[in-house]
C-alpha cells in the first residue's frame, strides 16, 4: 500500500499544494507593490471541508484548481480592514498592496506549510514502526 493512498497524507498533501500555489500569489503581489493600479489577490480559504475534498478527489495528472480571488475591491473590504487598510487606502497610483498585510500572510503561509511537513513527517515515522514492529 502507498502511504500517498491513506487519507491523512491526501489531506496534508492537499493543504501543501494550497499553501504553496497561496504563497506564489503572495509573492506576486509583492513583487507588485510598485505596479500602478495593481490590486493584491489571494486564493480562497481552505477549510477543512474542502481539504476532505480535494484529498478525495484522484488527480490523474490533472492539476487541481484553486480559486484566485482579488482581495481588494468586490466586498473584500472587511476583511482587509482587519489588518488596518479597506478598500479606500490605496496610493495615488491606484496600487492597493500593502507590504505589512502581505509580509504577514505571507509568513503565516510559511509557519503553515512547515507545520504540515512535521505532520506528514510524524505520520510517516509511525507508519514505519507500525511496519518494523516494536522493535
Amino acid at each position: 500500500m502507498e502511504p500517498s493512498s491513506l487519507s491523512v497524507f491526501k489531506q496534508l498533501g492537499s493543504k501543501m499544494r494550497w499553501l504553496t500555489q497561496r504563497q506564489s500569489v503572495l509573492a506576486q503581489n509583492i513583487a507588485n507593490v510598485d505596479t500602478p493600479g495593481f490590486k493584491p489577490k489571494d486564493l480562497k480559504p481552505m477549510g477543512f471541508q474542502k481539504s476532505l475534498a480535494l484529498a478525495a478527489v484522484k488527480t490523474g495528472g490533472e492539476a487541481n484548481h484553486i480559486k484566485i480571488h482579488s482581495t481588494a475591491g468586490s466586498g473584500s473590504g472587511r476583511a482587509r480592514s482587519e489588518f488596518g487598510r479597506g478598500d479606500q487606502d490605496t496610493a495615488l497610483s491606484g496600487n492597493a498592496v500593502d507590504m505589512e498585510i502581505e509580509l504577514k500572510k505571507s509568513a503565516d503561509t510559511a509557519l503553515q506549510y512547515q507545520t504540515m511537513a512535521n505532520l506528514y513527517q510524524k505520520h510517516m515515522g509511525l507508519l514505519r514502526m507500525a511496519i518494523k514492529g516494536d522493535g
